[in-house]
């Protein structure tokens, strides 16, 4: 359509129009490749649970083998504290603290295990059974929708892991002044490690929505050390769970 009677001028309006447009779409592709990053995604969170598995494992066996590193099992717990509280509330995702964290996890499993399979035979095998089997439970709890992490079940376990801290803080002191393990030293040793057992177990489908929703919501891919983190974490919890509530059943 001309916008005037001068030919010459409408052609150059035209050259004009299409060069805008040409550098308007060079510009659209350098600000596209700019702020478009890789997404995060279940498959590339599954193969970051499973490095860090491999670590935590390779970790844990040369200290169940070496008695030398299983002395090292308490100043890795501390140190492991550290690096989780360091990967949890960091702004900055660290994928070399996260690494660390399941490398010095793996020698406090290893020293602890170590412990308890001399005090009572055959209870490592039957934690790791124990722990891989409620886990798979839990995953396909999640996956058929028999349990949904929605508001109301994330608002109950925040709840409940607040309340379970106060109660780790509040039985450690007491079991600093009695000289025993608090409330594991009593009758109701079983109730309170069957109550971790099962907080730690419904932790798992926090763990599972963090995945599944972070990939659906297209964030960046580095959140997949986050999500791999949490849980790898929670998993070595049950682990540590069920490996007490074990122990507790055998001395009784």
């Amino acid at each position: 359509m001309s916008i005037s009677h001068n030919p010459l001028f409408n052609r150059a309006m035209q050259t004009g129009v299409e060069a805008a447009r040409i550098d308007q779409a060079a510009v659209d592709a350098e600000f596209a490749k700019i702020t478009s990053t890789p997404k995060m995604t279940v498959e590339g969170t599954a193969g970051k649970v499973f490095g860090m598995f491999l670590i935590l494992v390779a970790t844990a066996a040369a200290t169940w083998v070496i008695p030398a590193f299983q002395a090292l099992f308490m100043p890795a717990l501390f140190v492991g504290l550290g690096l989780g509280l360091w990967a949890t509330f960091s702004k900055q995702v660290r994928p070399a603290v996260i690494i660390a964290y399941a490398a010095v996890e793996g020698v406090v499993i290893g020293g602890i295990s170590a412990i308890y399979e001399a005090q009572y035979p055959g209870i490592v095998q039957n934690a790791v059974l124990g722990t891989f089997a409620t886990a798979g439970a839990m995953f396909a709890a999640y996956r058929f929708g028999w349990i949904k992490v929605n508001a109301r079940f994330t608002r109950v376990m925040t709840f409940a892991l607040i309340g379970y801290m106060g109660f780790a803080i509040i039985n450690l002191i007491v079991g600093m002044i009695a000289g025993n393990a608090g409330v594991y030293s009593s009758g109701f040793a079983w109730l309170a490690g069957l109550a971790g057992v099962v907080l730690a177990a419904f932790t798992l489908n926090l763990d599972f929505e963090a995945i599944v929703d972070g990939s659906r919501r297209g964030m960046p891919v580095e959140n997949e050390w986050r999500a791999a983190f949490g849980l790898t974490a929670s998993m070595i919890w049950l682990y540590m769970e069920i490996l007490r509530l074990l122990a507790i059943f055998n001395r009784d």
